[in-house]
């Protein structure tokens, strides 16, 4: 084994000399890794990190380079794998990077370097593809790096030891302030030298949690920390906030900038995580009452060819057409909740992001604990899938002591057979379903796959790499899953599957949906080449990055105006992909709204126009406003946020506040009493939830990229 020799560094905080390691890479592989190794020679991992880091693997190459290796390293600031998250659990940082990992299929490799002012050098040397810290926009001026779209608003604080009421701001004036230097942005610069604040530099080694805990017990008097670390702090009760000293700025994510892709792919993941809030989903354990109040059926479900897809830029799938039926009876309208890569479907509906799962899986009740579980409304077969590479015919009794890929409700059915030594499930991340099983065994990652029979329809029968093999369990029943607080909507549940199956519903949707016919596009439209959403998406990618928005929600907008057709004409003269009134296409300089490239260009930068007439709200509410914009026009919507604010409401909300006053001023008598006068509001309400709930499903089933 290598070495391990002794170095002495410098204590950036006590002074203190202590001794620390250099460490053989043989070493540090046999251990399992830095944080393990780290534990087992007795030095703070963040320094064995550090050590290691600095020998890692020189990579310039864009997004497609960081898919063939299947990692993208990201370099974070001394602390932050440490730092507490966001009080809500599924915002922090930490949470969005696995997320982007997994969407655009790779893993993390995390580097941490000893010092904050390294992340650039890190980066630029090829040594990390993305780096995550506190800056502002501003600090990449100069720099061989480009900055993401904002990650987040922060104001910035002169925070101080102790808590005197009476003092203020001015009181601190001709101070010390200890800073990091490279934390500093130049607005915060120009407000420390406004208020003559000497600066003294601090260790770039300290994560901005240690200088705020440093500030606490007195060690340090007076230091600058913006308010994203001060909401994530544990306890702030020891210190005193003096500001803000500069307005709100965005903190961004850095990239190299010549790693366009890169740049375009985190953009468009950022985007759509801010303008689908798929953080902060409103969590409730709903019964049938509740959510006939709130007339939204919850389902929990998965982008697969089983459950829901996007087809011919539509939303079809046989679990997604059976919900809809279902919906439509109780006169509820359909919401997708969909968990974020490598989280349990089952997990997301305990926790009260749903209302029900449909995952086209075979779960067992007695297996999974409190849930309520409809009735069975199909069987289907469990079937064994192996490489075209595997010579040698195999039976059910070749997989006794096998590791199979399988989604965790299949593989616990299989793992129960009487074989010995039993079937061993392969292991694989939360939420695998059965396409993850069967893309496992094509990449050589698995032996054998258990999967349904329909994904063998859907999937195998089509490939020449994957076969076959025997039924492993026969008729197994799907079912739908419910939280064990829905009795009332089990009952409409089991109802409703009964029906299904006795008018020949279930049927119907198996041969549509299933393989065995499908219903064609009309051929007057343009093909959608395979891995395309649209026939379109250079045009929308390129419109839709010079307009600062997401091609997906742009692709959107344009199959509810016109299903993809560049010739579609509709009442009033509207015309085009985006349905341009006569006097809005002159407006906008188009000379053929027919034309693609004209249409495309042209409406991305008119939505993108509407989006800054709401330009003080939150993005989301900014989008969704916009798009509402788009159908009704903006008076009408200002007309909405005027009453919304008469009914209490708030009018920079859209969802459940603005939306609702839209549906009320849907009303003659109620609109004649605002400066737009009558509207179709309520169809514009609808109209923006379609495109909306279909961003989603596009988000899903389209990485960024």
């Amino acid at each position: 084994m290598g070495g391990i020799g002794p170095k002495q560094y410098h204590h950036v905080e006590t002074g203190a000399t202590l001794l620390h390691f250099s460490i053989d890479l043989r070493f540090f592989a046999m251990t399992g890794g830095w944080r393990s190794a780290a534990r087992w020679v007795g030095v703070p991992a963040i320094v064995f990190l550090c050590l290691i880091s600095g020998c890692g693997e020189e990579r310039l190459g864009d997004l497609d380079a960081i898919r063939e290796s299947g990692e993208i390293r990201v370099a974070v600031r001394p602390g932050f794998l440490d730092s507490p998250g966001l009080p809500n659990e599924e915002g922090d940082q930490t949470t969005q990077l696995r997320h982007l990992a997994a969407r655009i299929g790779a893993e993390i490799r995390w580097v941490e370097p000893r010092h904050q002012d390294q992340l650039i050098e890190v980066l630029e040397s090829g040594r990390a593809d993305l780096v995550v810290a506190r800056f502002s926009a501003a600090q990449l001026l100069g720099t061989e790096s480009v900055p993401s779209v904002p990650v987040e608003w922060v104001a910035d604080f002169l925070v101080a030891a102790g808590r005197t009421p009476e003092r203020t701001i001015e009181d601190l004036r001709g101070g010390r302030v200890h800073v990091q230097i490279s934390a500093l942005s130049p607005a915060v610069r120009s407000a420390l030298e406004d208020l003559e604040l000497e600066v003294v530099p601090i260790s770039e080694s300290l994560s901005a949690e240690r200088v705020l805990a440093m500030v606490a017990r007195g060690a340090i008097p007076l230091t600058v920390i913006d308010s994203g670390v001060l909401d994530r702090a544990p306890d702030t009760e020891a210190v005193q906030l003096f500001g803000p000293i500069i307005g709100r700025r965005p903190v961004v994510w850095a990239v190299r900038a010549g790693n366009l892709q890169l740049r375009r792919a985190v953009d468009d993941f950022l985007f759509a995580e801010k303008v689908l809030t798929r953080g902060s989903t409103a969590r409730a354990c709903r019964d049938l009452p509740q959510i006939r109040v709130a007339r939204v059926l919850r389902v929990v479900t998965r982008n697969s060819p089983t459950t829901c897809f996007v087809a011919d830029g539509g939303l079809e799938g046989f679990e997604y057409e059976l919900a809809v039926a279902f919906a439509r009876e109780q006169h509820l309208r359909l919401e997708l909740s969909i968990p974020p890569p490598g989280v349990d479907p089952l997990n997301w509906l305990e926790r009260g992001f749903g209302d029900i799962a449909i995952l086209h899986e075979p779960i067992q009740p007695t297996r999974e604990g409190g849930f309520l579980v409809s009735e069975s409304y199909r069987q289907v077969d469990l079937v064994s899938v192996v490489s075209q590479r595997t010579e040698a015919a195999i039976s059910v009794d070749d997989l006794a002591g096998v590791e199979v890929a399988a989604s965790r409700p299949v593989s616990e059915l299989v793992t129960m057979l009487p074989l010995e030594p039993a079937i061993r499930r392969a292991g694989r991340a939360p939420g695998t379903d059965a396409f993850d099983a069967l893309q496992a065994v094509a990449r050589g990652q698995a032996y054998c796959a258990v999967v349904d029979e329909d994904a063998v329809a859907l999937e195998v029968d089509t490939r020449d790499d994957l076969k076959r093999g025997p039924v492993v369990v026969p008729d197994v029943p799907l079912v739908w899953i419910m939280n064990p607080g829905s009795p009332e909507l089990r009952t409409r549940v089991d109802e409703f599957l009964r029906r299904a199956r006795a008018t020949g519903l279930v049927q119907q949707l198996t041969q549509k949906t299933l393989g065995l016919w499908r219903i064609q596009a009309s051929p007057r439209l343009p093909p959608v080449p395979e891995g395309h959403l649209t026939p379109y998406d250079e045009y929308l990618k390129w419109a839709a990055r010079r307009n600062g928005i997401d091609w997906r929600l742009l692709a959107s907008l344009m199959y509810e105006e016109s299903r993809f057709d560049p010739d579609a004409v509709g009442p009033g003269g509207s015309a085009g992909l985006f349905q341009f009134m006569p006097a809005t296409w002159r407006e906008l300089g188009v000379e053929d709204p027919h034309h693609p490239g004209e249409a495309i260009e042209a409406a991305a930068g008119y939505l993108r126009s509407l989006m800054g007439q709401f330009a003080d709200l939150d993005l989301p509410d900014r989008v969704a406003m916009a798009i509402a914009s788009y159908n009704v026009g903006p008076r009408h919507v200002f007309d909405a946020r005027k009453l919304a604010v008469e009914m209490g409401f708030d009018p920079d909300q859209w969802k459940g506040n603005v939306e609702t006053a839209m549906i009320i001023l849907d009303d003659p008598e109620v609109a004649r009493n605002f400066p737009a006068g009558v509207c179709r509001c309520r169809r514009g309400a609808a109209y923006t939830r379609r495109i909306l709930r279909r961003y989603v499903a596009y988000t899903e089933q389209f990485p960024p990229s």
